[in-house]
């Protein structure tokens, strides 16, 4: 009786092929990506980094144009409302002795002066913080002269001692506006040496000193 000889089975062709392919796809994956994040690594911030950026390079820009339209401003409103200070201070004194009592032309024509500065600065335009504080100030300020110059007409017609009172009334509220407009000189000085411009000294007040001593335009960039 013959003998039967049992075969070898024949290797499936996968057994050799299937860990050389999954070894294949795996460095595909990382070389993919390696690429990938080598990709992003040299090409820099992407589109929406940029566009704020962008957007911060233009604020930055903007408020520099602002600050030196505001600065001119307030240079221009110191000038006019000086004959006005001075009248009043004739009223009124700072050292709280009599005045000469203003006539009724005088008193209409700082209405006049004082009016057209508070229309100069209804406008409000966009800006950073640092020129909206500066500009808030500086309209406070003339709006508490324009309450100073409505307690002087008051005090035109009025008796005493309530002539008396009016014009002491009308003398703080020139104080307030004072001190509302070192506030914005302050600010202005501030905003205006990091815009790169220097110092900038706009006191409303002729017997007020700069705070910080130095000269005017010293500290540019």
């Amino acid at each position: 009786m013959a003998k039967t000889v049992k075969r070898p089975e024949p290797k499936r062709p996968e057994a050799n092929w299937k860990p050389a392919t999954a070894g294949a796809v795996t460095a595909f994956v990382l070389g993919v990506a390696v690429a990938f994040l080598l990709g992003a690594w040299t090409s820099g911030p992407d589109k929406t980094e940029r566009r704020i950026a962008e957007l911060r390079e233009a604020e930055a820009r903007r408020d520099v144009e602002q600050i030196v339209v505001l600065t001119d401003l307030a240079r221009g409103s110191r000038d006019r409302l000086a004959p006005v200070l001075t009248g009043m201070s004739k009223a009124a004194p700072a050292d709280a002795s009599s005045g000469a009592v203003p006539t009724a032309e005088e008193v209409a024509g700082w209405r006049d002066v004082v009016t057209a500065e508070l229309r100069r600065y209804s406008e409000t335009p966009s800006a950073g913080n640092g020129v909206n504080v500066a500009r808030t100030a500086l309209t406070t300020s003339v709006r508490q002269l324009a309450v100073a110059v409505g307690g002087f007409e008051a005090a035109l017609n009025a008796p005493d001692p309530q002539r008396g009172r009016l014009v002491g009334l009308a003398a703080e509220q020139r104080t307030l506006a004072l001190q509302a407009w070192s506030v914005a000189a302050l600010q202005l000085d501030v905003i205006n040496i990091e815009a790169g411009k220097g110092h900038v000294h706009i006191q409303l007040d002729p017997r007020s000193a700069p705070l910080d001593g130095e000269p005017e335009g010293s500290g540019r960039r």
